[in-house]
């Protein structure tokens, strides 16, 4: 991924977010040149990751409210991806993203759980 296609990226994170699939989504984002935001839906910055990891968020949802994506990319895990879905300022994040055409994507539990409960793979080809 050439750091000139994508530029802004939001990775959401939420206690019981899957590490592996957050950690290595940013670093890689990051390494290609594109400005990585994680950003917490919880009530704090530091969040209970599976397997005993915490991980700290760059900023909360909320403090995204304002700022336009080229991408937004969900982690899976459980129960981060269902924490995810019930985030609704993530919600009308990623309904905006695809309403204006922009990329989203999501791993493991996150593109059943959160995409598809939003309706967001209605009509889709979606790999797996």
């Amino acid at each position: 991924m050439a750091s000139s296609s994508l530029r802004k990226v939001l990775v959401p994170i939420a206690n019981g977010t899957e590490p592996m699939e957050a950690v290595i989504s940013i670093d890689v984002l990051r390494r290609a040149g594109a400005e990585v935001t994680v950003a917490s839906v919880e009530k704090d910055l530091c969040v209970d990751a599976n397997w005993g990891i915490k991980l700290v968020a760059d900023a909360f949802i909320s403090d995204c409210n304002d700022t336009s994506f080229d991408l937004i990319s969900l982690p899976g895990g459980m129960p981060g991806a269902s924490t995810l879905r019930d985030c609704e300022i993530l919600e009308n994040l990623v309904k905006k993203q695809a309403a204006d055409g922009k990329v989203y994507a999501a791993i493991c539990a996150a593109p059943a759980v959160a995409l598809g409960s939003w309706g967001l793979l209605k009509g889709l080809k979606v790999r797996v």
